[in-house]
């Protein structure tokens, strides 16, 4: 969708700020094009990084587990990459500057991940590398703590909760999907950054309906939340959703909050207080403003 974009940034039709991230092995045409324009081509279109996938997903029984799949006896998931070709991508894309954004979604790929990390900031120094895991949705014990060691960042999408929910635990076990699955109040306490997306078009793109999610877990028609002791309350649900999301693309110093000197992208809710809010989080909004302009309706 780059040339999407640049169409649309060329035409004055832009409405939404992008941060692009590009597959892994593009990444020395991506660090040129950074040292060429810069990170932020405008206020609407941002050069993040690169990106790359090291397992599947639980739906398809690709994710990659260190146990086997309840439903298919004997597959543990699948490994997308080599570990050392992908240790070697990843050195250079930190070292050329670049953000780094990997998939993982079973407990093995987390924690093979992890292991990775660290060897990164081993080799190549510490610094502010805002380490992206996406998804991070089955986590072994002691995982969630390990995010917080380095400041990785925990990019999840809670409404992919309601997708897994129902099936987890036909797909991995009861007690597995209980123990590992969607650890947003775990990451927290262990020091990660938790940043809230919506991975559309797989999932719904609405950000209400997300928040809504991480504070209840509870399915349509379920009258108990899913794994409760993981409900985030309304505060962490929103800065997840706000100033984490615009932290994990390096750009929380002009989005993310009402400041002086940033954007001024806001919405305006049908609540008198942040109570009543919580209390029924409404399903609309009646004002979008993007730039201090209005976008909607």
């Amino acid at each position: 969708y780059w040339d999407v974009y640049e169409w649309a940034h060329s035409m004055g039709k832009m409405m939404i700020r992008v941060c692009l991230f590009f597959p892994m092995p593009t990444w020395p045409r991506v660090s040129d094009l950074i040292h060429e324009r810069g990170r932020s081509l405008s206020g609407w279109i941002h050069l993040g990084g690169v990106k790359a996938f090291l397992d599947g997903s639980l739906g398809s029984s690709s994710a990659w587990f260190y146990e086997p799949y309840e439903d298919v006896p004997g597959d543990y998931g699948l490994q997308l990459l080599d570990m050392d070709v992908l240790l070697n991508a990843t050195l250079e894309s930190d070292k050329s500057g670049l953000q780094v954004a990997i998939h993982a979604i079973g407990d093995k790929a987390n924690d093979m991940l992890l292991d990775m990390f660290d060897k990164v900031v081993s080799l190549n120094g510490t610094k502010d590398r805002r380490f992206r895991i996406e998804h991070a949705q089955h986590l072994s014990p002691g995982a969630a703590t390990r995010f917080g060691e380095h400041g990785i960042i925990a990019s999840v999408q809670p409404d992919h909760l309601l997708d897994d929910a129902d099936s987890a635990g036909r797909k991995i076990g009861v007690e597995r999907a209980e123990r590992s699955s969607y650890l947003f109040r775990s990451l927290l306490a262990g020091g990660a950054h938790l940043a809230f997306g919506s991975d559309w078009p797989v999932s719904d793109i609405y950000p209400l309906q997300a928040i809504r999610t991480a504070m209840s877990r509870k399915l349509p028609g379920w009258e108990a939340p899913w794994i409760s002791a993981e409900r985030l309350p309304l505060d962490d649900s929103l800065k997840a959703h706000t100033i984490s999301a615009a932290y994990a693309c390096f750009l929380d110093h002009v989005l993310g909050s009402l400041v002086e000197g940033k954007y001024a992208d806001f919405v305006v809710l049908p609540s008198t207080s942040w109570r009543e809010f919580a209390d029924d989080i409404p399903g609309h909004v009646l004002a979008t403003y993007v730039n201090g302009k209005q976008a909607y309706p």
